[in-house]
Formats: structure tokens, C-alpha cells, sequence
């Protein structure tokens, strides 16, 4: 507890969140998800984020797959997708190759060592989501995902704007 008599015991506890403001309980909800995966990868010898899992992933599915195919499936920009690829290819985990019909386009493929980690993270992921989701019954986790779900598509609709909906 603070020595300061201006900090309220509900201050020093769990996370104020104001009321009706979705953004801030987004953002804390994938604060802790972040935290918690690097703990417990990193107790599993595994140095990746949360992207860079989804990235070994995705890779590992689609062997060969280009940056840009890559990219645009996590619907994310280029120059992001280089910031996840970096340590990956830095730590042996992806080899980034030119493409033998199109050598303007890079190709991504794990190692051994790559494949290795996708597969533990794959296996890892039940374990890791039920702890954080500890407190959601069965039925819940299915309603949380598909309101996410229906929540993305909502926000990304909002950004895409309305000449490019439907």
C-alpha cells in the first residue's frame, strides 16, 4: 500500500476501469494476455510474442507462403510484419528465401528449429487461453469469441468505411 494518504485503497488495487469505455478494457485484456504468454514461453524456453507465435503458425500451415500473402492475412502492414519476422529469422526460426518463379517476391519457411516452436506453441495454446480464461464457463468462452469476432468485424468495417463495405 502507498505512504501516500491521496492514493484510495481502490487504487492500488485490480485495474480501474471507467464504466462504458470498451477500449480500455481491450487494451488491458490484451496487456495481461501479453504478459501472461511471455511467461509462459519463456518457461518453456520459447522467446516469441503473441504475433510472432501467430506468425509460426501461419507459416507453418502454409509452407512457402510470400510477406505479402502473409501480411495480408493477419491484415496487417508490411513494414509491421518485418518487425515479427526479424527475430524470428534472427533467432533460426524462419527462412526468408526469393522466390524461384518471382524473385521480386520473398517466401517464408520454418526451420527445424521453427517447426519445433510452432508445434509448441500450437500445443501450448489450449493450456495458456484456459488459464487466462479461467473464470469463463465452456459456454461463455464460445459466447466471448464469437462477440469478439463479431466486434472485429464491426470495428473493421468502421475503418474500412463505407465505400468498401459489402
Amino acid at each position: 500500500m502507498s505512504s501516500d494518504p491521496k492514493t484510495s485503497k481502490m487504487e492500488t488495487g485490480p485495474a480501474v476501469l471507467l464504466d462504458g469505455v470498451v477500449g480500455i478494457r481491450i487494451r488491458r485484456l490484451q496487456t495481461l494476455f501479453g504478459s501472461h504468454w511471455q511467461s509462459w514461453f519463456r518457461a518453456r524456453s520459447l522467446a516469441v510474442t503473441p504475433v510472432q507465435g501467430g506468425v509460426l503458425l501461419l507459416i507453418r500451415r502454409h509452407p512457402g507462403i510470400s510477406q505479402i500473402a502473409l501480411a495480408r492475412r493477419l491484415r496487417i502492414e508490411a513494414p509491421t510484419l518485418i518487425q515479427s519476422l526479424a527475430p524470428l529469422i534472427k533467432q533460426k526460426l524462419v527462412a526468408r528465401d526469393r522466390s524461384i518463379e518471382d524473385g521480386r517476391v520473398y517466401e517464408l519457411r520454418l526451420t527445424k528449429a521453427g517447426l519445433d516452436a510452432a508445434v509448441l506453441v500450437e500445443a501450448s495454446m489450449p493450456d495458456h487461453e484456459a488459464d487466462l480464461l479461467r473464470n469463463l464457463s465452456p459456454e461463455e468462452r464460445q459466447t466471448f469469441l464469437a462477440l469478439l469476432d463479431k466486434a472485429i468485424a464491426g470495428a473493421e468495417a468502421a475503418i474500412d468505411g463505407p465505400d468498401k463495405a459489402g
